[in-house]
């Protein structure tokens, strides 16, 4: 069984509860329509429902293009001198990583650091 988000990657706490409200406001029109409500108060859901899945969607699409990595990018810290930014990920330099709290969030190409 593939798990979608494996411990390195997590999906944040806005995204999943964008995603949590988005499906159950949807599931919930759903299931107004089963018991034959009528229309109007169904719409209202599905109003509220489709673009909480859509932004839900835009949110973790811009994500996931943050934390990604460009290969081709080259690490020019004059202090651990990798010939790659994925080195200094391997291996943690503090020199030329981006951090808040204890997460990594990026990698800086900044000469002057």
């Amino acid at each position: 069984m593939r798990r979608i988000y494996t411990t390195g990657d997590k999906m944040d706490t806005t995204t999943r509860w964008i995603s949590m409200l988005g499906i159950g406001t949807l599931c919930f029109g759903v299931s107004l329509f089963v018991l034959r409500i009528p229309i109007r108060t169904i719409i209202v859901f599905f109003i509220i429902g489709v673009p909480l899945v859509a932004l839900w969607l835009y949110v973790d699409a811009k994500s996931k293009q943050q934390k990604k990595i460009d290969s081709t990018q080259v690490c020019i810290c004059s202090i651990c001198k990798h010939e790659e930014a994925k080195s200094c990920f391997r291996e943690r330099c503090a020199c030329c990583l981006l951090s808040k709290g204890k997460t990594v969030i990026g990698h800086s190409v900044n000469p002057l650091q």
